[in-house]
This record gives C-alpha cells, sequence and structure tokens, in this order.
C-alpha cells in the first residue's frame, strides 16, 4: 500500500493537487514543511521552495485532507508536519528559519503527538 494519507477507502495519499494562481500544481505531501491560514486562503510552505504556494481554500479543508499521523494543527493559523519539526518550546515551534505559534487550544494535541512520537 502507497504511503501518504489515509482516505475512507484506506488508501493513503502521496499527493495532492492545489490551485494556485490559474494553475493546478501537484504537491507531495512529504515536501510540506507548514500551511499558514489566512481567511480564506492557506499558504503551504514547501521544502526547497523560497516563496509559499497560496491557494483559494481555507485551513479547514486541508485539514480534513491531510492525514492526522503525519500533520497536526497547532494553532488556529498553522498546520505543521510533525516530520519536518527541528525544535519544540514552551510557546512555539521551529521549522527550519520559521517560527510557529503554538495556540492554547492545540497543546493538549501536540502534547500527545509528541509522547506518541517519544
Amino acid at each position: 500500500m502507497p504511503s501518504g494519507k489515509k482516505g475512507t477507502s484506506g488508501f493513503r495519499r502521496e499527493f495532492m493537487f492545489i490551485k494556485s494562481e490559474y494553475k493546478l500544481i501537484r504537491i507531495n505531501l512529504e515536501d510540506i514543511l507548514f500551511l499558514s491560514g489566512l481567511r480564506d486562503y492557506t499558504q503551504i510552505y514547501l521544502k526547497g521552495k523560497s516563496s509559499p504556494l497560496t491557494t483559494l481554500q481555507n485551513l479547514k479543508e486541508f485539514e480534513t485532507k491531510l492525514s492526522e499521523e503525519d500533520f497536526i494543527r497547532v494553532h488556529r493559523s498553522y498546520i505543521i508536519s510533525l516530520s519536518k519539526v527541528d525544535t519544540i518550546s514552551r510557546n512555539e515551534i521551529n521549522i527550519g528559519t520559521h517560527t510557529i505559534p503554538i495556540g492554547n487550544a492545540f497543546k493538549h494535541s501536540l502534547d500527545a503527538a509528541i509522547i506518541k512520537n517519544s
């Protein structure tokens, strides 16, 4: 079975198509560092890319599509890839040169994910 995201059929997704700038762009889920929500838009930060992809989908839509085992919401505006985390401190997460805040409402689920992966 391919690795990636579990769907309703037990299939695990490895990539998705994102509509950005009038194009459909295929992105590998393993290349996602984190997603940042801006109202109805989401910026997707990818490994090896200097600027994020911006798409007209909200963060909630991505939360339902991405694997709970690989991605976790840590703030009302951020979903991170657990495998790309460099450090976690009291109120923030570092992924490369990016600093992502941890929202109080999401600390419990982040703590559970840390315990599961320790």
